[in-house]
């Protein structure tokens, strides 16, 4: 399968914290719909593959974030995640196959991570300005996601996972 260039944006709600996700010609490929936010315990999601029309309902828990060491490095050691379905994101991801490289971006202005599931290629995913990466870097939950239809699903989760949390390395 060819591999395509995608917009990972989040929800333009303040209250929401949902996600989606639209191919080169702005149609709506996936997306993370937050059904229940209650005040304790884990939020609900509706993670919707339009390109399948396949829904699964998941349980997000509240992002935990952990700094290590002090001063100007303290963020390149950030520990940070959510429970998804009770289980912390990256073990989640990480019994799947999927592994995660970080660097910084050609442009020095943000991240890119190389995604593999099992040792083959699975999406990178790069920072990126809003209105599909053109204009000014403004926030890290905006990403531009290189894959194919095929991986959809674990490329949206994982994007899902370094845009709710504050890690910026994954190695």
């Amino acid at each position: 399968m060819a591999t395509k260039t995608y917009f990972f944006t989040p929800e333009k709600k303040v209250l929401k914290q949902g996600f989606y996700m639209e191919d080169e010609n702005k149609q709506l490929v996936y997306e993370a719909k937050m059904l229940k936010q209650p005040l304790f315990g884990p939020m609900l999601f509706d993670f919707v593959n339009h390109c399948t029309n396949k829904t699964e309902t998941h349980k997000v828990g509240k992002t935990m974030t952990i700094q290590q060491g002090s001063g100007i490095l303290s963020g390149l050691s950030t520990k940070s995640y959510f429970k998804f379905d009770g289980v912390k994101i990256w073990d989640h991801l990480h019994d799947q196959g999927v592994r995660i490289d970080s660097a910084l971006s050609s442009n020095k202005i943000g991240m890119t991570y190389t995604v593999t599931l099992k040792g083959q290629p699975l999406a990178t995913i790069a920072s990126a300005a809003p209105n599909g990466g053109k204009g000014i870097l403004t926030s890290s939950f905006f990403y531009n996601v290189a894959t194919d239809e095929e991986n959809l699903d674990l490329a949206f989760l994982t994007t899902f996972a370094v845009a709710r949390t504050e890690q910026v390395f994954y190695n």
